[in-house]
């Protein structure tokens, strides 16, 4: 019996250490399978990182020196990093492929750039600027108007005051400010057409258009107010408006207030513009909320005179109904004395055209009386 047991408990320590062995190995093997699984997973995020690096960029050149035209060329976002020496947080603010998500109005300013996004997307250093999507119509009226006052500076033989940085974020400003005033031009004049029309009739065009109007007075507005809150930003930060003149080499502090009277008196030249184009559109907006309520009170005065067109009626149909009461009752198929009398039968109708026309005016004097009618 005692043989039996060790020998029963000898083979249940033999079954457990296979079991164990089996599993260490299955272990191993599972190991096995998830390296080559985290591997992947590493490759894919390297690759997915690469992939954004190499992501191509479509930009225009400009040299400070104007020894060549502006010219396009192709960068890939590692070489924009590095050309510009910018974090990739920086970048992703004016980055035009973050489409409508990344559509705040921003100037940003570091040690070696000045980054602008109002509309014109354009990275500016002290010897060149990159100007992003430059086929949308705000990037070619910036060239056309920069290349313009290069050109008209030099058939004069005139210097140019500012340094290149500030021309460049001045021309920036300036087509901002111009893209706001044409839109503002635009919504006046669709306000007048429409002020016209209102004078013709109310149709349901005329509706259709002022709701569409003052969505697109409610966009500029907020686009104003956005673009005059990044520049009032810029002017009250004083490191902002130290650094903006890249190309500084002043040492004296007489000299570097005169660059920081300078950079400020631009600014605020500009922010005028935008609060002047944000008042306007207010005060039209104003103006085409009024426009609407008095359309709507227009139109309820239009439905007050239908409403009481409408209850006149009813009195005459309610005074009608009590004479049809009575001649229903002379038309049933019962016979009375009055059949032969002709005498009868025009006191009769008479008698119900006269209380039909009594509680017609009796019923009218009442809702006078109440201020129904």
């Amino acid at each position: 019996m005692k043989t039996s047991a060790g020998g029963g408990s000898e083979a249940r320590e033999g079954d457990a250490r296979a079991m164990m062995m089996n599993g260490g190995a299955n272990g191993d093997g599972d190991a096995a399978t998830a390296a080559p699984s985290s591997a992947m997973r590493v490759r894919d995020g390297t690759s997915r990182h690469d992939r954004s690096l190499s992501k191509p960029y479509a930009v225009f050149r400009i040299d400070a020196a104007g020894q060549r035209l502006p010219y396009k060329q192709i960068m890939t976002r590692r070489q924009l990093l590095r050309d510009t020496d910018l974090s990739p947080r920086d970048l992703r603010r004016i980055d035009p492929s973050l489409g409508q998500a990344n559509n705040t109005p921003a100037v940003i300013v570091r040690e070696d750039s000045v980054l602008v996004n109002l509309g014109v997307r354009v990275i500016i250093r002290a010897d060149h600027a990159l100007l992003l999507e430059p086929d949308t119509m705000m990037s070619v009226n910036f060239l056309e108007s920069w290349t313009q006052r290069m050109s008209t500076a030099e058939k004069n033989h005139e210097v140019e005051s500012l340094p290149f940085e500030l021309v460049m974020v001045e021309a920036s400003l300036q087509e901002t400010c111009a893209q706001l005033a044409n839109r503002l031009e635009h919504c006046t004049r669709r306000y007048r057409s429409l002020e016209r029309k209102l004078q013709t009739g109310i149709e349901k065009t005329t509706f259709d258009e002022l709701r569409f109007m003052k969505q697109a007075l409610v966009q500029l507005e907020s686009r104003s107010a956005a673009i005059r809150d990044e520049i009032l930003e810029t002017l009250d930060d004083e490191d902002d408006v130290e650094r903006m003149t890249l190309s500084s080499k002043a040492t004296e502090a007489e000299d570097k207030e005169e660059e920081e009277e300078e950079v400020e008196n631009l600014l605020e030249y500009y922010l005028q513009q935008c609060e002047a184009v944000h008042s306007a559109t207010e005060a039209l907006l104003e103006n085409t909320r009024d426009l609407d309520e008095s359309i709507s009170v227009t139109l309820s005065a239009r439905r007050l005179e239908v409403s009481k067109i409408e209850l006149m009626l009813s009195i005459a149909s309610f005074a009608a109904a009590v004479g049809a009461v009575v001649t229903g009752i002379f038309g049933m198929n019962l016979t009375s004395t009055l059949e032969s009398s002709v005498m009868a039968f025009y006191l009769t109708t008479g008698l119900l055209v006269t209380a039909c026309v009594g509680m017609s005016a009796w019923l009218y004097r009442l809702c006078r009386s109440r201020s129904i009618l």
